[in-house]
């Protein structure tokens, strides 16, 4: 592609669960460049799900230098966005830890015990965060526990924006998205959460008292806030010049992203895991609806649920069944060669859940398997499983903000007509597909679009 005089690109560096996707896109939101670097997910131990922050950094890296170099014209500038749940743990005389615990980290819940249905309900009202081992608030807990050695050494907690932050920029910074989703922040006060803080720690109440919340966290900015780059780091990736934010939550900035601002508009997106989420106007929600309720910013909230069994689920079953479908894809087409009515069921929690069911012991199960189904058969079952999971979620949603008139779809899911379709078919709704196949990084440079133009004016 050959660019126009003055032609402005901005760019989405989205941090995944499993890849970095760093896209530019031009003045109309076409996404013109797309650079992806995958790393692991790794499970050294039952439940665990820890990543690399060196890794990470690096693949981060190399993907924003080939997206500049790639990128046909003048960046404008970048902006932010990082999974949520994520706990990394620092110290300030030897720096960050060397394992990231992600929301996929199930290990927590062999503390949930220990937080009371009462105090599960208040903490969830406070943070808009239920209490789940995806919470940085519970894995807190469970390091506490387990890895005593390792809260001994921390002075802060961190996350992965945290991370990026501080590798990147002169001040390590978290945005108010992400800080809405550790279970520590109160959603309508726009603050850390003493309450949360003390649910935090295993230690009687009176100790807490006397010696205070010892782990520091980061401050936290808006999402528009503009970052200052190190200056050896911007000569290496080339950006000098190019003004980068802080950025937000890839949840909140999906719904960006996708132009979920208003009542009636949801969102749903599909990729390792899954959500579905609305923008909607108020702080607090009903704990007993289990939905999450993050901050996007001072006025606007993001309502919704996300399931640990998305597309994870079709890879783990294309695994299995190998010997027929060499791919996810080819996984994906046999399902819709076969007939709905001639197929076992499955219900396709194998990696716990969180919404509908926010139990992280689930676990998957086939059911009315017989003698005469073929692999296809398995197939469609499995997409019928995590689709059906999917529309239980959406219609949770509906009953605590209103029924949904269009279903705005992102996530590699959209890249089969036939699943797209089954949606559909099993939600009730109509299903659009998203300007953007990459919901969260449009997101990400629409922010740093607007941080820009604020930049600008308070310069004026």
């Amino acid at each position: 592609m050959v660019s126009k005089s003055g032609d402005q690109f901005f760019v989405g560096v989205d941090v995944g669960t499993t890849s970095v996707k760093v896209c530019a896109f031009d003045g109309t939101g076409k996404m013109v460049t797309e650079s992806i670097e995958a790393y692991p997910l790794d499970h050294p131990e039952p439940g665990a799900a820890t990543q690399s922050p060196r890794k990470i950094l690096a693949s981060c890296g190399r993907a924003l230098q080939r997206t500049v170099a790639e990128t046909p014209g003048k960046i404008a500038a970048i902006g932010l966005s990082c999974p949520m749940h994520s706990v990394l743990l620092y110290n300030e005389n030897e720096g960050f830890d060397d394992t990231i615990y992600t929301w996929a980290d199930n290990r927590g819940q062999a503390v949930m015990d220990q937080l009371s249905p009462e105090l599960r309900e208040r903490l969830h009202y406070l943070t808009g965060t239920p209490v789940h081992p995806m919470s940085p608030l519970v894995k807190i807990r469970w390091l506490m526990e387990f890895r005593p050695e390792k809260m001994a050494w921390a002075t802060h907690i961190y996350g992965l924006k945290e991370l990026l932050t501080s590798a990147w920029a002169t001040e390590t910074l978290l945005d108010e998205q992400l800080a809405s989703a550790t279970g520590l922040y109160d959603t309508e006060r726009g603050q850390w959460c003493p309450e949360a803080q003390l649910a935090a720690v295993p230690v009687p109440k009176t100790a807490f008292e006397q010696n205070g919340w010892k782990f520091q966290l980061a401050t936290v900015k808006p999402a528009t806030h503009r970052l200052h780059w190190r200056p050896e780091i911007a000569e290496a990736f080339g950006v000098t010049d190019v003004p980068l934010f802080l950025g937000g939550s890839d949840g909140c900035l999906a719904n960006l992203g996708s132009g979920i601002t208003e009542p009636g508009q949801v969102a749903v997106t599909i990729g390792t895991s899954a959500a579905v989420r609305a923008t909607h106007r108020t702080a607090r929600v009903d704990p007993a609806r289990k939905l999450f309720n993050y901050r996007i910013d001072a006025r606007t909230f993001a309502i919704g649920g996300a399931s640990n069994n998305g597309g994870k689920v079709i890879e783990y079953w294309q695994q299995l069944l190998r010997a027929d479908f060499p791919d996810v894809a080819s996984f994906i087409d046999a399902a819709f060669t076969v007939k709905k009515a001639d197929c076992p069921v499955l219900e396709p929690y194998l990696y716990g859940e969180r919404a509908p069911l926010w139990d992280a012991t689930a676990s998957g199960a086939l059911r009315g398997l017989r003698g005469h189904h073929r692999p296809a058969h398995v197939a469609r079952a499995v997409l019928e499983g995590v689709t059906d999971n999917v529309a239980a979620i959406l219609h949770d949603l509906e009953a605590a903000v209103g029924e949904a008139k269009v279903i705005e779809a992102s996530g590699g899911f959209t890249r089969s007509p036939e699943w797209v379709a089954l949606l559909g078919e099993r939600s009730g709704r109509e299903v659009v597909i998203a300007d953007t196949p990459q919901a969260s990084a449009f997101g990400a440079a629409l922010v740093a679009k607007r941080g820009l133009l604020l930049s600008n004016l308070e310069n004026l």
